[in-house]
């Protein structure tokens, strides 16, 4: 992984994280948020090879999960922005349509890298 998936997945940890710590989510958006995080510290010169080992095979299920949350993030997003405009749900929107994205063309890069048939 490189710097820039290792930041976003550190990111989105973060946001998964506050989000349940602040009723702004489900508290199980904890579970994810810690997962995203153990991902993007498994990069750090520090950790073991054994965390590493295991943090290979959770890349691609937290990756995934994390693009289906953040999708459900828009779609909930967008369906309060037309009920009404509010700055902060316009914000949320942009941020979570941005994570979305990103994580999509992760996946592309991951399934072109890995050569993987996912049909």
């Amino acid at each position: 992984m490189n710097k820039s998936i290792t930041v976003l997945f550190a990111i989105i940890g973060i946001y998964w994280i506050v989000s349940s710590l602040t009723q702004q989510g489900s508290p199980l958006l904890f579970i994810p948020g810690i997962f995203s995080l153990i991902v993007a510290c498994s990069q750090l010169p520090i950790t073991s090879t054994k965390i590493n080992q295991y943090a290979k095979k959770l890349f691609l299920p937290v990756l995934l999960y994390n693009l289906v949350l953040t999708s459900y993030q828009v779609y909930s997003s967008s369906i309060a922005l037309l009920s009404r405009l509010i700055g902060i749900e316009l914000g949320i929107f942009i941020l979570n349509l941005i994570f979305t994205l990103s994580l999509i063309y992760i996946l592309l890069q991951t399934l072109r890298r890995e050569h993987l048939d996912i049909s």
